[in-house]
């Protein structure tokens, strides 16, 4: 049973491993729609199963909308969006609520993990898209993507329309452009990154730069980012912000007296 008293943890399976989630603390003052007769409801968010379609030989991101997941539910059509099934758990809470006034919480599965890895992807142009048919606001509550060991070929800007994406996984595509992962500064909750086994990880700066492009990252490649390596790469990625931009001033100034 779940307590009135605070927020509880939930385990949740992602990639082979059980990791701690924590739920949301239950709102101070229920928002419309969220309130039954006798008093608010309180929400628990959980993340629920990943939505995993790892190793389904996929060359393109339009055919998860027809592919069975290994795990995690997919939004069938006609399914309410997010946000509803809180309403349509209203008559449980009002018949527990006879008995057990104190009880006004209930827990909300969402998804915010998904598994791309070990297809044939070349690029993700469509996941946006394609998510928002499989899943409820994808852009919003998907918190971890997996694009490991496709044929990516670079870090594509339809990764910026995930805002809450904490960790990004990468690793084992053919990503040869190191300025093409500046746009992942778009990305304020970005925490872990994932870019080794590409091309790129050949070029003898690339773990300064990554850590100097993106400061908020606390991981990459699964290794720590101390906070020493951090403040080198940060006064490094400046100082080469500034060659970049003389030499781009000096071409320019050149081609004019040309």
């Amino acid at each position: 049973k779940i307590q009135a008293q605070g927020a509880q943890t939930q385990t949740s399976p992602v990639g082979g491993s059980r990791r701690m989630l924590h739920a949301v603390q239950p709102r101070t003052t229920a928002s419309p729609g969220r309130t039954d007769a006798d008093g608010g409801i309180k929400a628990i968010t959980a993340s629920g199963p990943p939505l995993d379609f790892s190793f389904k030989e996929l060359r393109s991101c339009a055919e998860i909308e027809t592919e069975e997941p290994r795990s995690g539910t997919l939004r069938r059509a006609g399914e309410a969006a997010a946000g509803s099934d809180l309403a349509s758990t209203n008559g449980a809470l009002k018949t527990s609520a006879a008995t057990m006034p104190q009880l006004r919480c209930v827990v909300r599965s969402v998804t915010t993990t998904v598994k791309l890895n070990n297809n044939m992807l070349e690029t993700i142009s469509s996941l946006p898209k394609a998510l928002e048919v499989t899943m409820s606001n994808p852009l919003i509550h998907v918190q971890w993507l997996d694009l490991s060991f496709n044929q990516l070929v670079s870090v594509e800007p339809e990764l910026l329309s995930f805002k809450n994406l904490k960790a990004l996984y990468l690793h084992g595509n053919c990503i040869r452009s190191l300025p093409s992962t500046d746009r992942l500064r778009r990305l304020p909750k970005l925490l872990s990154l994932t870019l080794n086994g590409n091309p790129i990880e050949a070029n003898k700066i690339y773990r300064t730069y990554i850590v100097g492009a993106l400061p908020t990252l606390r991981s990459l490649d699964h290794t720590t980012i101390t906070e020493d390596e951090r403040l080198a790469a940060t006064a490094w990625f400046k100082a080469h912000l500034q060659r970049v931009k003389k030499r781009r001033e000096e071409k320019e100034f050149g081609d004019v007296e040309e």
